[in-house]
């Protein structure tokens, strides 16, 4: 009878810890699958912002984006959130988990495991962003703020506090100290470089504001040596030059020579983020570059052609301030019906609301030391590829390019930039 039971027992702890390992599977590819639609939808964003200011610099923090648009499908219903999912490319997550039963039964269960799975996903690749990070700071946090009166369904807040741990608050919008309570929250989660994501007084249909805060600094894993740094001309889109300081530095790096661009992956210290830099060729431009890449290009081709090479690496340093309403790229992209008196936020309250505005506020300075990055992104609700030369590379960057910020462990896209003219007036 002993060994029965020891035996019994030596194969129920075999199940568990296999059933132990699947889940942890079953996580990381969910992970991995949110990781690759925020990358798809980075770039979707990116070219729709730079469509519409093609001359202009850009930059903005496409996760932080994400993040506070997936925390709105949570609240979203029906074909509201059927668009939202599709541009986020959220609906590629929902998985056959369940069998059996009738059929309006197993897609209703496959359905809502596919969003527990979802929102799981959300949880852990911020937990896998954050965390194991050196010799950087790297923060990011959510909030909801509501009116006074407004009544929030309970499974939408415990949603948002348990997987994107949401900070909530019930305020009285009629009141100034409202707005400064959560401009004092942006700033300080922003490291006091975002200000004034809301202004007094507020409209006064006003009823729910989420938001997600995201900052950076690092130093590079190798500083350039600010001697070295030069005044040097700069290409501008209409074919004028202007002199701005241009740091350089020589050495082996992480190179593409694509067809039409180059591209060097510059590490921070730590060695989990990086820069990414893609210098379109003489005679073409970033908005050409920008049209031939899309997620499967990035993680497929690009990613996989970076070769360590020696070379010199000219750069401007540069410094924007960025302040953009995603409206119009949003709804270009799909997303109509939650901007509309269509809208079904049912699942987030018990009222009638659509989302009035989409805003993202942020900053990025680049120097010999490092970066440094943030933003702030807020959503309003009212009631209703290659060649490889032996000889050193040399890649100056002067003329309009564009940079990615990540995490090459979860291969995340923090932040995104055009830079056309460094050193110009920041963007209202």
């Amino acid at each position: 009878m002993n060994m029965i039971l020891k035996s019994a027992r030596q194969g129920l702890l075999a199940s568990c810890c296999l059933a132990g390992i699947s889940a942890l599977a079953d996580t990381q590819a969910d992970q991995d699958s949110l990781a690759a639609a925020n990358t798809g939808f980075a770039f979707d964003l990116l070219k729709q912002i730079a469509d519409r200011q093609p001359n202009g610099d850009v930059f903005i923090s496409p996760y932080s984006v994400s993040t506070v648009l997936q925390m709105v499908v949570d609240g979203a219903a029906g074909s509201t959130k059927q668009e939202m999912e599709s541009v986020l490319y959220l609906n590629e997550m929902v998985g056959d988990t369940a069998t059996g039963g009738p059929k309006q039964e197993i897609e209703s269960v496959r359905y809502l495991n596919g969003m527990a799975a979802r929102d799981e996903a959300c949880k852990s690749l911020v937990q896998s962003i954050t965390s194991g990070q050196s010799n950087v700071i790297l923060s990011l946090a959510n909030s909801i703020w509501f009116k006074q009166g407004v009544e929030l369904r309970a499974e939408f807040l415990t949603g948002c506090s348990n997987y994107f741990k949401a900070e909530t608050g019930a305020l009285d919008f009629t009141s100034p100290q409202s707005a400064k309570i959560i401009n004092y929250w942006a700033e300080e989660n922003a490291h006091g470089r975002i200000k004034d994501i809301v202004q007094w007084p507020m409209k006064p249909l006003t009823r729910i504001i989420l938001a997600n805060a995201i900052y950076f600094k690092g130093r590079w894993a190798r500083e350039f040596d600010k001697s070295a740094t030069k005044g040097r001309a700069f290409t501008l889109p209409d074919g004028t030059q202007k002199q701005v300081p241009m740091m350089q530095q020589r050495g082996h790096f992480d190179y593409v020579q694509g067809r039409g661009f180059q591209a060097v992956r510059l590490p921070y210290a730590g060695g989990r983020l990086e820069m990414h830099l893609l210098l379109p060729d003489h005679g073409s431009d970033v908005k050409k570059l920008l049209a031939g890449i899309d997620r499967s290009v990035w993680q497929n081709e690009i990613q996989r052609l970076f070769r360590d090479r020696e070379g010199i690496v000219v750069l401007p340093r540069f410094k924007l301030n960025y302040n953009v309403v995603l409206n119009e790229p949003l709804e270009a992209l799909g997303i109509k019906r939650a901007f509309s008196a269509k809208a079904d936020f049912s699942a987030m309250s018990t009222g009638s609301l659509f989302l009035s505005e989409v805003r993202q506020k942020s900053f990025v300075e680049v120097n010999e030391d490092g970066t440094e990055a943030a933003a702030v992104t807020s959503g309003i609700f009212h009631a209703s590829i290659a060649m490889r030369p032996e000889s050193p590379f040399e890649m100056v960057l002067d003329h309009p390019f564009f940079f990615v910020i990540g995490d090459r462990t979860t291969h995340s896209i923090l932040f995104m930039g055009i830079v056309s003219n460094p050193g110009a007036e920041p963007h209202p």
